[in-house]
Parts: structure tokens; sequence; C-alpha cells
């Protein structure tokens, strides 16, 4: 898959960020692991940014006072206009579960979610705040939706513009190494002429709806071991899936990411 263009197109992945109980501990376990360069803000202003070959790729944030839980990872798309997104979002079947359409006078921020209820976030914006690289090392390489109703394509299809390709029958980047053997249903997601992740029927399997986006490396199964000596752990062992070798980790406070060797 050829990388995006560093300024994501509209319907695009252009930001994933960690809300995190000790942000600190986050950012020390992500430079070690993956070599990460924290510096300035995320595209909200909030928490700090995670350079890798000098390019803004991710984010980390506190969770508020109060209302801290487990740390986990969330995967923004980039939107044109936040109402008229919103607005298509309702004609859809999906919900808004928070907007702020004027964030600082130049962004909008929503999360909302698809008609069997994941959650996703969205960023309408039109500077150079978000992600700076995709499909490349230290980067976002793959996104991915976990569903048991895998016609919520439909959905997305109207809320992003996207198309889908089939390939079930191929080994699937699950985080389950059965799951390929099961043959569940896989769609790669087509948008402005780049394949950007994929949607897995989730429906024979016990992995909870979600979205996850899958972190380029150079080699997954050399981190294994330097997962576990952070103190995280291994969900997935590395296996080969229809777009490379991926394994699925829990850092040290528990939120799962995936990392993927591209084939």
């Amino acid at each position: 898959m050829a990388p995006l263009p560093y300024d994501p197109p509209f319907g695009a992945p252009c930001w994933f960020e960690l809300s995190s109980p000790d942000p600190d501990a986050a950012e020390g376990f992500y430079s070690e692991l993956l070599g990460w360069r924290f510096e300035g803000a995320g595209p909200l202003g909030l928490g700090s940014a995670a350079h890798a070959d000098g390019r803004r790729v991710a984010g980390v944030s506190a969770q508020p006072p109060g209302q801290q839980g487990p740390a986990f990872w969330s995967v923004y798309f980039r939107v044109e206009e936040l109402s008229a997104y919103l607005a298509q979002v309702d004609e859809a079947g999906g919900q808004a579960l928070m907007a702020i359409p004027d964030f600082d006078g130049s962004a909008g921020v929503a999360l909302t979610s698809d008609p069997a209820g994941t959650a996703f976030g969205v960023l309408a914006y039109d500077d150079d705040r978000a992600m700076q690289s995709f499909g490349t090392a230290g980067a976002v390489h793959w996104t991915e939706l976990f569903t048991a109703d895998p016609t919520v394509r439909d959905f997305y299809a109207s809320a992003f513009g996207w198309g889908f390709t089939s390939l079930t029958g191929a080994d699937v980047a699950s985080g389950d190494p059965d799951a390929g053997a099961a043959q569940q249903g896989y769609w790669a997601i087509e948008q402005a002429g780049n394949r950007i992740g994929g949607v897995f029927d989730a429906s024979a399997v016990s992995i909870p709806a979600h979205w996850e986006a899958h972190i380029h490396v150079p080699d997954v199964d050399a981190l294994e071991d330097r997962v576990r000596e952070l103190g995280g752990d291994v969900l997935a062992a590395p296996h080969d899936s229809h777009h490379g070798r991926v394994g699925r980790f829990i850092d040290a406070q528990n939120a799962a990411f995936t990392l993927v060797t591209p084939a």
C-alpha cells in the first residue's frame, strides 16, 4: 500500500490518540518500544504529539480528573464540514455522542457511532494539525473495524464515501490467530484510490466491536519480548495476515494496540 499524502483526504484516518490515566508513563512506554519522540500538542491542543521520522503520527492525552479508567486508543477520520457530516450520520442511522463544532476557531471535533454502536472520532480542520504520515514506519499503516454486523459498511459508505472490496478467504489481521481459519468475511476499505483499512466480520469470534489502528514497524516479531520487558503483554502473537505480519498487544496501562510489518 502506497503511503497516503501527509495531508489526509476527507474520509481518511487523520489521528490516533491514547487516552491515559498516566500520560508520562505512556509516553515512556511508546518511546522505548517504537522510538516515538513526543513534542508539542495534538490537533485539539491537548496532550503530547508523537513523532516518527520528524512527522506527527499520534498523540497521548490525560484522562480528566475524576474520570480516570483504563487507557484506550481512539481512531479519528477527517471530514470536510462537521455539521454536514453529523446530518449524514443521523440520516444513515448512526449517532452523535459528542460534538464541538468550533473547537478553537478553525477545527471541529465529534465522537460518533455507527448503527451497531461502535464509536470513532472525526475531525474537521483546514490546517496542518493532525497526522502527517500514514503507511510509513512508526505511523499508522492500516485501520480496522471489528463488527458483528458487517452491513454497517453501508453506513460508512454514506458517511465517508468509502468503497469496499471483499477479501473473504484470506487470513485476516483480527488479533485472533484462529479467526483467519474461521474464514470470516473481510472487506478492504477503499478511499481516494487507497486501501486504508478493513472491516472484519467478528460475529463468530469473541472480539468486542471496535475500531483499531495498526502501527507500521520493521519487525513485529522482534518486538514481542520488548513489549513484555516494558510491562505490557501479548494478546495475539505475531502471525501472517492479508496485509503483513501482525501482532496484537497491550501496553503497561492495558491499552490494546496492534503492530504490523507490511507484506
